[in-house]
């Protein structure tokens, strides 16, 4: 796929050439793969909103039958990062003002990824229910499921972050060499 420069598409740009620091409990209910969340008191609300997001990406990952991702601390403060750029500056885009995007990011953060994907949405409903709408609405969505159900990536790292007006913004970021890609 080539990077696409409508706003309402997500981007994932092939290349050739940990987990969360949240010590949050998880159990998955393994014959219906509904994730619930155990959250302590150790995670901030942040945490727990980037978790459910991992938890709902890799449900839809699992219900096509693709190896769960890998949430990667790097990838993380790199979603974390965009989700804040877009909430300080208002403006929803995959490419930013400074035209610097994930893979910039990565690529300065010492990485050289492969295959690099992102999925971003915004909402400014309940805090308790914006990460199950955010998952609801990308698994409906015909190019941000694809993104999401890529077999290429490996890892990902989540990002949430609430705007001064409320408006709370996720992010997601991919990036893998899977066998075959």
């Amino acid at each position: 796929m080539s990077p696409d420069t409508s706003s309402s598409q997500p981007v994932v740009v092939p290349r050739s050439s940990h987990r969360l620091p949240c010590v949050c409990l998880f159990l998955l209910a393994a014959s219906t793969f509904i994730a619930i969340a155990g959250l302590s008191l150790s995670c901030t609300w942040q945490e727990q909103m980037e978790q459910t997001l991992a938890l709902g990406i890799n449900q839809i990952r699992a219900d096509v039958g693709l190896p769960p991702l890998t949430n990667d601390p790097q990838l993380s403060a790199i979603a974390r990062y965009r989700a804040q750029v877009m909430a300080v500056n208002d403006y929803f885009s995959h490419y930013p003002p400074d035209g610097c995007a994930t893979r910039c990011l990565m690529e300065r953060e010492g990485l050289m990824p492969a295959w690099v994907g992102e999925v971003i949405a915004w909402d400014n409903g309940r805090a308790d229910e914006s990460a199950d709408v955010t998952i609801s609405g990308w698994r409906d969505s015909p190019a941000h499921y694809a993104v999401i159900t890529n077999g290429c990536f490996t890892r990902m790292g989540t990002g949430t972050v609430t705007a001064l007006d409320g408006r709370i913004y996720d992010v997601v970021v991919f990036e893998g060499r899977a066998p075959g890609c």
